[in-house]
Formats: C-alpha cells, structure tokens, sequence
C-alpha cells in the first residue's frame, strides 16, 4: 500500500470591528491530518486529528473508491523567499488593539461600517512511502475595511507576509470612496472604455477566467480554452515562487516542487495547471492544493501575474475600483453581469451601474495596462484597460 501524509497546524489572532467599535479580539488554533493511500491503484482519502486514524480510514475507503491514481510525488523542493515573518509569531492581542486605534484614527469623515485585522502562521509537513518529506512555515497579515458616508460605501484590503500592514493607507482610500459614492450620480446606458483596477480585475478573472485553466476542467470539458487559442495581447503566468507573494510556496499541497507556468503568451493559451493526477497528461505544475486543510487536492492557481503593454490613456474611460457578485460568473462560458461598486466618470462618482460581457470576448478588447502594480489575493496585475465594454 502506498501512503501520503498531509500534517497542518495553523495559528493567528484576529479583531473584528463594527460600527466603528472593536467587537471582538479572537486567538484560535487548529491541526489535524489528512491522509490519502493508494491499494490497487484506487485511491482513499480521509481527515482525522490521529494521523494513524486518517490513514486507517484512508485504506478502508480506498477498497470502496473508484478514484484512481499510479502513485506519489517524489523529489526535492527548492525554498521559496519572503512568506514567513517571525515577528508575527509574538503578535498578541495589545498589538492588534494598537492597530485598530491606527485605523480609526486614520478615518475623519466617513465611518467604519465593519473591518477584519487577522495576523496567522500555518504550518505543513506532507510525507509520503515514497521517500518524500517536505515542511514549510509561513506567516500572512490581512485587513479588510468598509466605509460609509451620507448613503455612499467604500472596500479596501491589504495584504502581507510580514507583520506590517498599510492599514492608515488602506483606512484613507476607503474613506475617499466613501465620500466619492455618497456625490455619485448616474450615467447613460452605452458602451464605454473602462479600466478595472487590481481589486476589480481580480474579482473578475478569479471566477471566469482562471477556472479555465484547470488541467481537470479541461478533462472533464468544463472549460473553452484549447492550447494555441488566441485571446487578445495578454500574458498570464502562474507563479508560486513569487518572493513574498501572498500565495507564494516551495511545494503544492502533494510536495511537488513549485515553478512558474505560463498559461497565456500575448493572448494565446499556452498551458494549464494541474495537480498530481493530472500532471501525466497535462504536465507538472505543482497546483494541487486544498480549499481546506482537510479537503482532497485539486488543481487551484496560485499567484497569477497579469501583463499587458503599456497604456495611459484613461481620461475618458469608467474607472472601476471593485465589483459585486462575482462569484455568479459563469467559470465555464465566461459569461458574467456584475454590479459595480466603487467607479468614476471624468472626475465624478457613478453608480447604479451594471457591467455585462463575456471574459474571452473582452479579453480580445484590452487595450493596455496602467498604474501601479498590486497584489489582491491571488493576482498580481495593474490596472487593465478595455475598450467597448456595454454598461448598463
């Protein structure tokens, strides 16, 4: 019988405010197992807070499976730099006291409808009867923050790997969406240039766009991409090993080595990212990963890196800083209708605004990239402008 063994501990401490008031300090742990074991070539999974546990489930239910594998990463890693702070490790609940007061003190006019500051260590050691034996520790600090302001609304986020936070430039910025919201006005249904900024452009490509490249879903014909398609003049990498990207990692949840992978070149699909299973079709990437600790690996990306050529021209195009519903796009067809939260017309606020298309027809209508660049979650881009896009 062939074995795999998936060890996580995790660690932080959070503060959740509301209406402007500190509700709540929270420190919290979790660790537990999760092991997968291959008998005759069927695969069985299970979690357990016994390591010894998760592997006697593994095999009972690997004689029931219908799942399949060959057999289990081996090989060595190469150290990913940037994703662990030591200091975060001594943050205490005095800490995050001194940067709530940070950000109510950074904010004058508008207030602070709710915001999250979590600081966490997460630890993984995967091994497996193949010899494997990887560990890896790593820190992220995070804050979220929503304003309000005379019926209008702001959202920011910053994000680290250290313990630092911009949490008085975060504050700002949402403070001035707010106050731009709440004088925001209306605009003609039509079509327009827009730009999305970081925030926006993740929110879009997370959930119709990235999907597509998933080794699975190409299998399984949940996606419309086919290597040598041509979507536009885009390049899209996946790249773990981004120094202190914030999904940045020396292994995938399997203990295969991370490496770049480019998905797209100038807008034709070159390749997709895949896990283990995958890897004997697709090739080996090193995205098998889990949407929770005790859930079975899956092809996921991990940092993407958007580029496109330079642009500077957005004078009279819709700036869109943040969307609403995103998760309702359609990660098969692309198809997506989407509120817009936060935007801005020739100097002025707009609202009430609806943006309708399809993810692989506006790729084909980016004109160019602008601004600074950003990392929101899993996208590391800067602002992108389209040309054309129906805003309703």
């Amino acid at each position: 019988m062939d074995w795999e063994v998936y060890h996580y501990r995790t660690r932080g401490i959070s503060a959740e405010i509301e209406a402007g008031k500190l509700k709540v300090i929270e420190s919290y742990a979790e660790s537990g197992f999760a092991a997968r074991v291959i008998v005759k070539g069927r695969v069985g999974f299970a979690s357990s807070a016994s390591r010894e546990e998760a592997i006697k489930m593994a095999e009972k239910i690997a004689k029931i499976s219908e799942d399949v594998l060959d057999d289990f990463p081996s090989g060595r890693f190469r150290r990913v730099e940037g994703i662990y702070d030591r200091r975060v490790e001594d943050i205490d609940s005095n800490f995050l006291k001194e940067e709530y007061e940070r950000l109510v003190s950074s904010i004058s006019r508008a207030k602070i409808s709710s915001a999250k500051i979590a600081h966490e260590i997460e630890e993984v050691e995967i091994e497996n009867s193949y010899g494997l034996e990887c560990y890896e520790k790593s820190t992220i600090s995070s804050m979220l923050v929503e304003t309000v302001h005379d019926g209008g609304s702001g959202y920011e986020v910053c994000d680290s790997r250290t313990a630092e936070l911009e949490i008085e430039e975060t504050a700002r910025r949402a403070e001035e969406l707010a106050l731009e919201s709440s004088r925001a006005r209306k605009i003609e249904s039509s079509v327009y240039d827009i730009v999305l900024e970081p925030i926006a452009v993740h929110q879009l490509f997370f959930y119709s766009l990235y999907p597509s490249f998933s080794a699975e879903n190409v299998e399984k014909g949940r996606s419309r991409v086919r290597i040598g398609d041509k979507y536009g003049e885009i390049t899209i990498i996946d790249d773990p090993t981004v120094r202190g990207g914030l999904a940045s990692c020396s292994f995938d949840d399997e203990g295969v080595n991370t490496v770049p992978t480019t998905l797209m070149e100038n807008g034709v699909v070159r390749g997709y990212y895949s896990d283990w299973k995958h890897s004997k079709k697709y090739g080996i990437t090193a995205n098998g990963f889990r949407m929770e600790n005790t859930g079975y690996p899956s092809p996921m990306p991990s940092n993407i890196v958007v580029k496109a050529d330079d642009t500077d021209e957005s004078e009279k195009c819709i700036i869109i800083h943040s969307l609403i519903g995103s998760h309702t796009a359609n990660p098969i067809s692309g198809d997506f209708s989407l509120e817009v939260m936060n935007a801005n017309y020739r100097g002025s606020a707009v609202k009430g605004m609806m943006i309708y298309g399809n993810i692989f027809d506006m790729l084909k209508r980016l004109e160019g990239e602008l601004g600074e660049v950003r990392q929101i979650e899993n996208t590391i881009t800067k602002s992108l402008k389209f040309g054309k896009i129906r805003i309703i």
